[in-house]
């Protein structure tokens, strides 16, 4: 292989790591602090003024000292950084979650930490081929311009494979273990080439004692199944409920509780789905249900043994967790008045003729806040339109009642007040509680009749006298598609 060649090769090769350690990088972050837009907005800003800083960088020292040897030393000191990133993220970001107040401070310190390195050294790659191969100032351009698609090439294919092919078929660690391994044998390569034996003998050590990492990486015991999906890190595993002391099988979904099935027949896993039994209070006798969210698919398979004689929808957008949960927590896909849809809940929202009773929304973008899209004005009035007469929407919103931790439910509430006329909220922990972040049930109703909020079942009374009677200020705005700052104001109480 000549001298242009193998430079266009490593530059191809480069650019296609830089964008699948880009892509991957917003996954390490997520079970730790979400996937707003200030993540990506970090993650994205970050990566570009490091891979500019590289570009600088890289050119002064190839000008300084125009060979091989300093792309070798690039490739391997960026294989070094992604090596700590491998060892250190979980470790790091934990402690970021400990000790920095607010989603955009975390998202900054988290990605210059981890992402800063590997990308100024990647960065550096591009000048140092393009003096590396320049041989001629008449064709200066098209050198130039040859080195930089390369790259875009190599970056485009790099993006193709990390969503469509890395990410859903391998975990976080096997795909950053393959970029190291990668770096470090392309700079053992140029080292080789160019007779640098020192350079040789350190490349070769790290591929071997990374591959041998790998092989004894088994994954924990503990987890029933452990495993990427296209939308979520997965994990099951059995555990002790926190609240109910009830043995369960969890499903979580990066750092988050997304669902369970209790180990000893309890109907429901968590109290906060009890809550979703207030629709026998509020429009008794209902035919026909909407849940947004399956994940575990818990409070869907209560639903249809509880139910008899009603049907229920399930928008769950991660057909992996369908079979998961048909595989793990007893689902019957198959079951007579269960239709699943897997999509975005709100396309299926926007698009849907149907008409239902009851909505429930059971969804996180993260434990605190859900998905922005079906916050907004526009998506509950999609939920008002869908619902028969004296139809309710119940949404579970991890909020404190009031105080600074409570200003995306003032938000959702305010949102919700803006379509429906009756809208209640009620406190798991209790309304007394009203600082304390807990799970809180927006119940909006299509309907303007007077309730007593008493009921002659013991256990929908128990239900219903957690209801909030006092005033709640609302000072947020209401939530719309076109202003929807969802995450920030979650995430400013913490």
């Amino acid at each position: 292989m000549n001298l242009k060649t193998r430079l266009l090769t490593v530059t191809f090769i480069s650019g296609a790591m830089v964008m699948v350690f880009e892509i991957i990088g917003a996954r390490i972050l997520a079970p730790y602090i979400g996937t707003s837009f200030y993540v990506w907005t970090a993650l994205i800003g970050v990566v570009l003024a490091s891979l500019s800083l590289g570009y600088h960088l890289g050119g002064k020292w190839i000008d300084k000292k125009p060979q091989e040897d300093l792309l070798a030393y690039s490739l391997f000191a960026a294989g070094l950084s992604l090596l700590l990133v491998l060892f250190v993220k979980d470790v790091f970001l934990q402690w970021v979650i400990q000790h920095v107040k607010g989603i955009r401070a975390s998202a900054l310190i988290s990605t210059i930490v981890l992402f800063v390195p590997p990308s100024l050294f990647f960065g550096s790659i591009s000048p140092m081929v393009s003096k590396l191969i320049l041989k001629d100032l008449d064709k200066a351009g098209k050198t130039m311009g040859s080195v930089f698609a390369y790259s875009s090439i190599g970056s485009l294919l790099g993006t193709f494979m990390a969503g469509f092919v890395l990410i859903p078929s391998f975990s976080l660690s096997v795909i950053l273990a393959g970029l190291i391994v990668i770096s470090i044998s392309l700079s053992l390569y140029l080292f080789f080439i160019r007779k640098q034996w020192i350079g040789v003998v350190l490349s070769f050590a790290v591929v071997v004692i990374l591959l041998f990492f790998i092989s004894q990486d088994k994954k924990n015991d503990s987890y029933v199944y452990q495993g990427e999906s296209s939308y979520n890190s997965i994990k099951i595993y059995p555990t002790i409920d926190y609240q109910s002391g009830d043995s369960i099988l969890m499903m979580q979904l990066g750092k988050q509780r997304a669902g369970a099935m209790s180990l000893k027949g309890r109907p429901l896993p968590f109290n906060y789905l009890y809550y979703f039994r207030l629709a026998e209070y509020f429009t008794p006798q209902f035919e026909s249900a909407l849940m947004l969210g399956g994940a575990a698919y818990s409070f869907p398979k209560y639903f249809l043994e509880k139910y008899p004689s009603s049907t229920i929808d399930v928008i769950e957008i991660d057909e992996k967790l369908t079979e998961i949960a048909q595989e793990y927590f007893n689902l019957n896909v198959n079951h007579s008045r269960l239709h699943i849809f897997h999509e975005d809940a709100r396309t299926y929202l926007n698009s849907s003729k149907k008409n239902y009773n009851v909505i429930y929304s059971d969804t996180f973008r993260n434990a605190v806040s859900l998905p922005y899209q079906l916050t907004t004005v526009e998506a509950v009035q999609k939920q008002y339109d869908m619902l028969k007469p004296g139809g309710v929407v119940l949404v579970n919103v991890i909020q404190a009642v009031e105080g600074k931790s409570s200003l995306f439910l003032q938000a959702e509430l305010k949102t919700f007040q803006q379509v429906f006329p009756q809208v209640f909220l009620f406190a798991d922990a209790g309304p007394e509680y009203r600082d304390r972040i807990q799970s809180t049930i927006i119940i909006a109703l299509k309907s303007d009749q007077e309730y007593t909020l008493k009921s002659s079942d013991i256990g929908l009374d128990t239900l219903l006298s957690k209801v909030v009677n006092e005033p709640i200020l609302l000072s947020q705005k209401v939530l719309t598609d076109d202003y929807a700052p969802v995450d920030y104001l979650a995430f400013r109480g913490l």
